[in-house]
């Protein structure tokens, strides 16, 4: 799965997501179906964790790291939310990312379609687990390969993402989501050595929220 592939399934997932959340602003219901229970109410604050896979190319070395976060969240209105989080992942080492993010839920319904920007940094919990290759001469036997002891030094991180979130009359919510991930991890070896691995992801996520 390529760049343009992740972002073509992605504009056809937040289209449904963004036509579903206009017809439901114009469908307005009483009763149940239209709770303030369902709602973030302004000044309050909530967790909303997510778990998943970062799908990517066939050839990776991890083609589906599973990732996982959790964030605490202010309301600033009922609509309008923003907080911080932390999580783990796993490509060639283990990353804890620390992010801020921005939430948008629309309506107050049972069932609400969300978007969501995260960014951050991806702070490294393993220093050398990377492998690269260097060449070295030998008169005898040509080339031969000597692996290259890389220190991770972690880098940036950004994942807009779009799903829905189904509350139950607790205020409890269960969420799935599918966003877009980009990531640049720097690592660093003897003799200056420096290298960068550019990652872009297909998130797939479910989650609960309260």
């Amino acid at each position: 799965m390529n760049t343009k592939s992740i972002l073509l399934n992605l504009s056809l997932w937040f289209f449904v997501i963004l036509t579903h959340a206009q017809g439901m602003a114009g469908n307005e219901k009483t009763g149940d179906e239209n709770n303030d229970v369902f709602l973030r109410k302004t000044g309050k604050l909530f967790s909303f964790t997510q778990g998943g896979v970062l799908a990517g190319n066939s050839d990776n070395v991890n083609n589906a790291p599973f990732a996982i976060n959790t964030s605490l969240n202010y309301a600033v209105n009922r609509n309008i939310s923003a907080g911080v989080g932390v999580g783990v992942e796993f490509f060639h080492e283990t990353h804890l990312p620390v992010t801020a993010n921005v939430l948008y839920q629309f309506g107050n319904k049972r069932l609400v379609p969300f978007v969501m920007l995260q960014a951050g940094y991806q702070a490294p919990l393993e220093s050398k687990q990377f492998d690269g290759q260097r060449y070295y001469w030998d008169s005898l036997s040509g080339y031969y390969y000597s692996p290259r002891k890389l220190d991770a030094r972690g880098g940036f991180m950004a994942n807009p993402s779009a799903g829905v979130i189904y509350y139950t009359k607790s205020g409890f919510g269960w969420s799935f989501a599918a966003g877009y991930r980009y990531q640049l991890l720097n690592y660093a070896g003897e003799d200056d050595y420096k290298m960068q691995i550019e990652y872009n992801r297909l998130l797939l996520q479910i989650g609960f929220i309260f």
